[in-house]
């Protein structure tokens, strides 16, 4: 691990062991540079705020290793990976989603978007939909994903079992892959 990568690991360490006593939006840059033994130069230097940090963790801890190798075959089973690494960090999950409004709702989507475009891409072999369709389609699944995620994190306590959340969405999939197939359908997205 280069020396970067480590120091940066460790400002998300402290990250996550502050939000086990102190809720996010309390936690300043000064209280995570002195659970981590650096100074401020030293963690503005690798991020440029809280939130950024906020953004790497969630990156590099659940979404990289997760779902780098997303494909169509393994979607399923890389989601449940994704949300049960989530869950094992219970605390740190909850008390981001709760204490930072809008923003990890907003990298969420942001996030599944990306995703849900290059899936849409993929099913549209055919290139049915022009560019603004295959947007708002993306879009309006990533917002549909990404709720039901930060649904299941903060109302639902990460109650439900990751398969089952994962199944759910695996109907979704395959009925929308259905309807794609469909030659009313086809016909009525070349309209849109």
């Amino acid at each position: 691990m280069s020396d970067s990568l480590f120091t940066k690991r460790a400002i998300a360490d402290s990250l996550k062991e502050l939000t086990k006593v102190k809720s996010f939006d309390k936690i300043g840059v000064t209280d995570i540079t002195e659970k981590c033994g650096i100074n401020r130069q030293t963690f503005y230097y690798h991020f440029s705020d809280k939130y950024e940090l906020l953004k790497w963790i969630y990156y590099n801890d659940y979404f990289l290793p997760n779902l780098s190798e997303l494909s169509f075959d393994n979607w399923s089973e890389s989601l449940v990976n994704a949300l049960n690494s989530m869950k094992n960090d219970y605390d740190f999950c909850i008390n981001t989603i709760n204490h930072t409004d809008d923003y990890l709702k907003g990298y969420l989507a942001d996030v599944a978007d990306g995703v849900f475009t290059q899936a849409i891409e993929i099913v549209d072999h055919q290139s049915i939909l022009n560019k603004e369709s295959i947007k708002f389609f993306s879009r309006f699944f990533a917002y549909g994903l990404s709720g039901t995620i930060i649904e299941w994190m903060s109302k639902n306590d990460m109650e439900t079992d990751p398969k089952k959340l994962a199944g759910y969405l695996a109907e979704l999939l395959t009925a929308c892959e259905t309807a794609a197939h469909d030659e009313n359908v086809t016909k009525l997205l070349h309209n849109c």
